[in-house]
């Protein structure tokens, strides 16, 4: 059913896995938001602990929860089967070991619809264990209406404007969501890391006015036991895949964009960490792969990270790993 203007339906999708010691209060915070029109889309991804249930009592509770239950797919396969039954007409992601701020939604509804803009992006908090940390910009971002190019701009020069990094701290308007044939844009199954990275940039791709709330609202809780700490290079290289995704899609679109030089820094970047890890685990084949990227990027990292000559440093000696003979050798 179609919502009435003034009081549009929210989705909320949650994808869940294994994060009992966190869920109650992530769902409780989507519960208590000020702004009740919601549609809390839950997709329980084959848990092997109480999480399933913990969302099931919640479900008999309040009506707005469609609890969903799946096997095991991973994280992007759970967000499509959110993806593919929402109806609200804005849209909005949570992960299901964090928690929100009870005004998070109304403030950002209130200005999605009062500046008439795509995206509605906010500050965020970082929590380790019981301390929380507001994480906005170095640099002042425009609290007036921007345009895409802008937004580009903040979401990839990440040391300047760390407002724009994630897709949980914002709202989407569902227009986004779609292709220029109108067909559903889903996210890339085959990515075990990286996905998200890929998926926003096409919802960013996509808009033409956003907005920027310099306060924080999304507490991300961060935690060891993450995907985004692994040291399984199969995974770790995904982060490369992503990117070389997101290069390709704004190339063969031929979207012509300043931020192009920051997404490539990017590639540089995740190659260098990957090569990193697999010197560390004496992983020949992939620190070579990753270095050839590196390569191939040097001249956008050295040029975007001249303010970080520290940086540039690590880059050139991550160039020179060598391994042989199942030996390790570092070339000074």
């Amino acid at each position: 059913m179609k919502q009435a203007y003034s009081n549009p339906l929210i989705s909320i999708i949650l994808p869940i896995y294994n994060t009992e010691s966190y869920l109650k209060k992530c769902i409780e915070s989507v519960l208590n938001q000020k702004y009740d029109n919601l549609e809390i889309i839950c997709i329980d991804d084959g848990s092997t602990d109480n999480s399933g249930l913990i969302l099931d009592e919640y479900a008999r509770k309040d009506f707005r929860i469609k609890a969903l239950h799946k096997k095991n797919g991973g994280e992007s396969n759970a967000r499509n089967t959110g993806l593919q039954i929402m109806s609200g007409q804005y849209i909005g992601f949570i992960d299901c070991d964090d928690w929100i701020e009870p005004d998070m939604y109304e403030t950002l509804l209130t200005n999605m619809i009062e500046k008439k803009v795509d995206i509605v992006a906010s500050a965020w908090f970082r929590d380790i264990g019981s301390v929380s940390e507001k994480i906005s910009n170095r640099l002042p971002a425009s609290s007036e209406v921007f345009e895409r190019e802008t937004l580009l701009n903040y979401l990839y020069k990440r040391d300047d404007y760390r407002g724009f990094a994630y897709m949980w701290d914002k709202l989407y308007k569902r227009e986004l969501f779609y292709d220029i044939n109108g067909k559903l844009i889903l996210f890339d199954e085959d990515l075990a890391l990286g996905g998200d990275v890929l998926y926003l940039a096409k919802l960013v791709l996509n808009a033409k006015r956003a907005i920027y709330i310099d306060k924080a609202f999304y507490h991300y809780n961060q935690r060891d036991a993450s995907g985004c700490h692994t040291r399984d290079l199969n995974k770790l290289e995904d982060w490369l895949e992503a990117y070389k995704r997101v290069i390709a899609y704004i190339q063969e679109r031929n979207i012509k964009t300043e931020a192009m030089p920051w997404i490539k820094r990017f590639m540089a970047y995740h190659s260098s960490n990957v090569a990193e890890s697999a010197y560390m685990q004496e992983c020949r084949e992939v620190l070579i792969r990753c270095q050839k990227i590196m390569e191939q990027y040097e001249s956008e990292y050295i040029s975007t990270n001249q303010q970080y000559p520290d940086r540039i440093i690590r880059y050139n000696k991550i160039l020179k790993y060598k391994l042989s003979g199942g030996l390790v050798n570092e070339v000074e």
